[in-house]
């Protein structure tokens, strides 16, 4: 079985994995996962900005596929 968690405190986050620590030797395994999510969200945000300042004319168009990667 499998368990995902979303911590929103990092504080409670480390000591949900302390404790998980000491059943390794009972089989269980962690996997901490960095939150992608939010990197994502960060960089369409940006490119949202980008999309923004183009309209108003404070900043020159680019190619779009190179917009595009960077989302």
């Amino acid at each position: 079985m499998q368990v995902a968690v979303n911590f929103q405190n990092e504080t409670i986050a480390q000591k949900v994995l302390w404790m998980l620590e000491h059943f390794k030797n009972d089989g269980v395994e962690v996997i901490k996962l960095d939150n992608t999510d939010d990197e994502v969200i960060n960089n369409f945000q940006d490119g949202l900005n980008e999309i923004h300042l183009i309209d108003q004319g404070e900043l020159n168009s680019r190619p779009v596929q190179e917009f595009l990667n960077e989302l």
